[in-house]
């Protein structure tokens, strides 16, 4: 099953170990909900931000601003498209979907990143235990006795 298109569009830009930390804060009930910051609780789209000023910055910006406006910050610092995270933080709130659908959500999003690179690995691996199959790029012997590409 394919994670929800609002989900993936998301957090489909966050680090793997944000996720990893998001998905654990998620199964033992430590998100906040209606605030991108609660005492040491963070709303699930503040935890892909890279930095903690980064979230104290959305706090302060969300004090000042309207909610757009701390959607679109977010979303330049996620990668990720500002009206997505508009709606996903409108749900959110509205606590229109429970945590735990949430967290089905990702995890179907973490073993879509497991099969990538899972699949990737076996390309990797299967040319590198086949250097004699033909390749794009071949290593040759230049006229100097050097080693040296030919395409």
């Amino acid at each position: 099953m394919k994670p929800h298109p609002l989900i993936h569009a998301v957090f489909g830009h966050f680090h793997n170990l944000n996720l990893i930390f998001l998905l654990d804060d998620l199964r033992i009930g430590r998100t906040a909900k209606g605030a991108w910051t609660s005492g040491k609780l963070l709303c699930p789209v503040a935890h892909g931000l890279r930095a903690g000023q980064l979230v104290d910055d959305l706090h302060g910006l969300s004090q000042s601003a309207d909610l757009g406006r701390a959607c679109d910050y977010a979303a330049r610092h996620l990668g990720a498209e500002p009206v997505r995270v508009y709606q996903f933080v409108e749900l959110w709130d509205a606590q229109q979907f429970p945590s735990d659908w949430l967290v089905r959500q990702l995890e179907e999003l973490w073993e879509e990143r497991l099969a990538d690179a899972e699949a990737v690995q076996e390309l990797l691996t299967g040319q590198a235990a086949a250097p004699d199959q033909s390749t794009a790029l071949e290593m040759v012997l230049d006229v100097d006795g050097g080693l040296g590409w030919a395409c």
